[in-house]
C-alpha cells in the first residue's frame, strides 16, 4: 500500500474518530439524562420519532448519494456533468418525500403533539436527505474533517441546550425543538464545507438524465432500503405492537451497541473512495484493505461483545439506573450481535464500491424481510427482547452469506 495512502486513510479516520467518540459521549449523556428524567415511556417515544422519520425517508435518495460519490471518487471530472443532475434530483426527491411522511403521519394513532413534533422533524429532515448528498462529494474528495466538525458542532448544541431542558423542564416537546434547531446548524455547514471543497453546484433539473441515473443508483437504494429495515424497524414495530415503556427498554439498551459502532463507522468511510478507486487498477491492495479491516472489526467486535455481556447489569445501573433493569436480557443479546454488525458494514462496502451491489443487494433483501417476520412473530410472543433476538438472527445471517460473496468476489 503507497505510504500516501496509507497515511491518508489514518488522517480522515482521526477526524472521523475524534467525531464519533465525542458525538457518541454526547448522545450518550443525553440518553443517560433522558432516561433518568423522562423514564423508558419518554425515551421510547423520542425514539419512536426519529426512527419512524428515519424509515419513511426511504424515498429520499434512491441510492443517488451512494452511486455519485462512487462516481466522483474514480473522477472528478463528474463534477460537471453527474453532480448537478443529480443534486436537482435529489432536492425533488427530498420535497417528494416529505409529502409522503406529512400523508402517513396523518393518520398515524398518536396524539396531536406527537404528529406535530414528527412534521416538524421532517420539515428539517428534508434539508438532513440534500445535505447528505454533499457529505457523499466530500467523502468522495477523500476530506473527513469538515463533516467531523459539522457533526461536533451539532452534538455540543445537542448536549448543551438538550440537558438543562431534560433535567428542569422535563419536556420531550422542547428538546426535539432545541435538537431540530442543532440539526439545522449540522446540515448547512456540510452544505458550505462542500462548495468549498468541490466548487459551487447549480442543481439541473432534467427528467430524462434522472431516469438514466435511477437506473444505476437503484440497487444501492435497495440496499439502504434493506438495511433501514433491518435496522429500525424493530423500534417502529415494537413501539406500535407494545408500546412506549418496552420501546424505552429497547432504546435504553441499544444505546450500547450504538457506542461499540462507532468503530466501523469510522473504518468504512475512510477505506470505500480508495477500494472504488483501486479496484481496477490493483485488487491486491483492495484484498489488503479488506482482509485487514475484517481481522481488526471481528477482534474489536469480539472484546465489545465480551464487555457488553459480561457487564449488563453494571452498564444499566450505572448509566440509566434502575428502572432500566429489565433491559438486561435485551442487552445481552444484541451484545451477541455486535461482530457481525461490525463485519456486515464492511462487507456491504466491498461489495458496494466494486460492482457486485446487486449480490449485497439481495443479501441484503432477503435478511430485511426475514427480520420483518421475526420481528412481528417474535415482539408479539416476547417483547423487547424478541426485538433483540431478531436482530441477532438477522445480522448472523447476513455475516454468512456476505462473508461467502465477499471473498469469493476477492479471489476474481
Amino acid at each position: 500500500m503507497a505510504k500516501s495512502l496509507k497515511w491518508k486513510l489514518i488522517e480522515n479516520a482521526g477526524w472521523l474518530f475524534i467525531a464519533e467518540v465525542l458525538s457518541k459521549v454526547l448522545a450518550y449523556g443525553i440518553i443517560v439524562v433522558m432516561g433518568r428524567t423522562l423514564g423508558p415511556e419518554g425515551l421510547g417515544l423520542y425514539s419512536f420519532i426519529f426512527y419512524y422519520v428515519g424509515i419513511l425517508g426511504v424515498f429520499s435518495d434512491f441510492g443517488v448519494n451512494f452511486y455519485v460519490t462512487k462516481e466522483v471518487s474514480k473522477d472528478k471530472n463528474r463534477l460537471r456533468d453527474l453532480v448537478p443532475v443529480a443534486l436537482g434530483l435529489k432536492i425533488s426527491l427530498a420535497f417528494m418525500n416529505f409529502v409522503i411522511l406529512a400523508v402517513i403521519t396523518l393518520f398515524l394513532p398518536k396524539p396531536l403533539w406527537v404528529k406535530l413534533l414528527i412534521l416538524g422533524v421532517g420539515v428539517e429532515a428534508i434539508l438532513y436527505w440534500v445535505a447528505t448528498f454533499f457529505t457523499g462529494l466530500m467523502y468522495a474528495h477523500e476530506v473527513t474533517k469538515y463533516e467531523a466538525i459539522a457533526r461536533i458542532t451539532e452534538r455540543c448544541w445537542a448536549f448543551i441546550t438538550g440537558v438543562p431542558i431534560l433535567y428542569y423542564l422535563r419536556s420531550l416537546r422542547t428538546f426535539v425543538e432545541a435538537l431540530v434547531a442543532g440539526y439545522v446548524v449540522r446540515d448547512t455547514m456540510r452544505i458550505y464545507f462542500t462548495t468549498k471543497i468541490a466548487g459551487f453546484v447549480r442543481p439541473k433539473f432534467k427528467l430524462k438524465e434522472w431516469l438514466g441515473i435511477l437506473r444505476r443508483s437503484y440497487p444501492f437504494w435497495l440496499i439502504n432500503l434493506f438495511t433501514m429495515i433491518y435496522y429500525q424497524t424493530d423500534v417502529v414495530m415494537l413501539n406500535l405492537l407494545r408500546g412506549n415503556y418496552e420501546t424505552g427498554l429497547y432504546r435504553g439498551a441499544y444505546m450500547f451497541i450504538q457506542v461499540a459502532l462507532l468503530v466501523p463507522t469510522v473504518v468504512i468511510p475512510t477505506i470505500l473512495p480508495p477500494m472504488a478507486r483501486l479496484w481496477e487498477k490493483d485488487r491486491k491492495i483492495v484484498r489488503t484493505l479488506f482482509n485487514k479491516a475484517y481481522m481488526t472489526l471481528l477482534g474489536l467486535g469480539i472484546v465489545g461483545a465480551g464487555g457488553l455481556m459480561a457487564f449488563p447489569n453494571l452498564l444499566i445501573t450505572i448509566f440509566l439506573g434502575s428502572k432500566f433493569l429489565p433491559s438486561i436480557p435485551i442487552l445481552k443479546i444484541l451484545g451477541v450481535a455486535v461482530p457481525f454488525m461490525f463485519l456486515n458494514s464492511l462487507i456491504g462496502s466491498l461489495m458496494n464500491a466494486t460492482g457486485k451491489e446487486l449480490e449485497f443487494t439481495k443479501i441484503v433483501g432477503f435478511t430485511a424481510l426475514l427480520n420483518v417476520v421475526l420481528n412481528y412473530i417474535l415482539i408479539s410472543k416476547y417483547g423487547a427482547s424478541g426485538a433483540a433476538l431478531a436482530t441477532l438472527v438477522s445480522q448472523v445471517s447476513v455475516t454468512i452469506m456476505g462473508s461467502y460473496k465477499a471473498y469469493h468476489h476477492l479471489k476474481i
